[in-house]
């Protein structure tokens, strides 16, 4: 796969480095954000990002970013969840398609039904787009007086709970997690897709319960339930209706499951089934 110039492929948000230096991400993430991940984006140098609207869902959370990325003076798109795979960043820059944009990518003329590709094509200049994109209506919100207010913000945010008796994790995004999770049940924001899964490998979680995403192109939105009960994590996902994206406490409060993994099901849990109810079962 050759790539223009200045462009990079990430499959996660969460494996942005501070050592990069492309100012166009092409991610397979979710557009969901409450500026965390904005800030992180404008702290590593990048200037436009395409990510997947994760099936909008609800009150639009799978596209919340356009604004907070807008804030940070930072071009952004979301494609629609069943032309490209969540989680596949290949897939992203091979079939995305345009769904929503904010207003620094419609001023350079990306517009809906754009192809990631023609996007990409339209955006000149990229490395000085900061300088000569003029400044958000919400750039406000980044002005160094409030970038110092966050500058303890602890960005890998977790609550630990109980249900029955039983200790709960909940994160807005599995990639918060870290080394100290290991065997924790685990109720986040994230989609339940390839990437995601991974996470949740990566840190020998016991359980953990997604938002499906929509589900979308090939299942991409569940696509880690299988791999995850191979590797004996019980996992299932919640729809992306009835929890924000990007929201671990809406999964945990409101969460209504859509799909379960064999580990799951073992425990009969099942879909249509809360959270909370859920986590009773295991």
């Amino acid at each position: 796969m050759i790539l223009p110039e200045n462009v990079i492929l990430l499959d996660s948000l969460g494996d942005l480095q501070p050592s990069n230096t492309s100012p166009i991400l092409v991610c397979a993430s979710h557009c969901g954000d409450n500026g965390t991940f904005a800030r992180k984006l404008k702290n590593g140098g990048v200037r436009a990002v395409f990510l997947n609207n994760a099936g909008i869902g609800k009150n639009q959370a799978g596209i919340s970013g356009l604004t907070h990325y807008e804030a940070a003076n930072i071009l952004a798109c979301a494609v629609d969840h069943y032309s490209a795979e969540i989680g596949v960043a290949s897939d992203t820059w091979e079939s995305g398609i345009i769904s929503h944009t904010n207003a620094l990518a419609a001023e350079l003329g990306i517009q809906v039904g754009d192809t990631v590709k023609n996007a990409v094509s339209k955006i000149n200049n990229i490395t000085d787009l900061a300088a000569s994109t003029p400044k958000s209506k919400n750039a406000e919100l980044f002005t160094d007086e409030r970038q110092e207010n966050n500058s303890q913000l602890d960005l890998k945010k977790q609550i630990q709970t109980q249900i029955d008796g039983v200790s709960i994790t909940v994160t807005d995004s599995i990639t918060f997690l870290n080394e100290h999770n290991a065997g924790d049940i685990v109720v986040c924001g994230s989609h339940g897709g390839l990437s995601a899964g991974h996470y949740a490998q990566k840190h020998q979680l016991k359980a953990v319960f997604f938002n499906d995403a929509g589900i979308g192109k090939n299942n991409a939105g569940i696509k880690s339930l299988d791999s995850l009960s191979d590797a004996g994590i019980l996992a299932c996902t919640v729809d992306c209706m009835s929890a924000e994206i990007f929201n671990g406490h809406d999964t945990l409060e409101n969460g209504i499951i859509t799909v379960c993994n064999q580990l799951a099901k073992s425990r009969n849990i099942s879909a249509k089934m809360t959270v909370k109810e859920a986590l009773k079962l295991i």
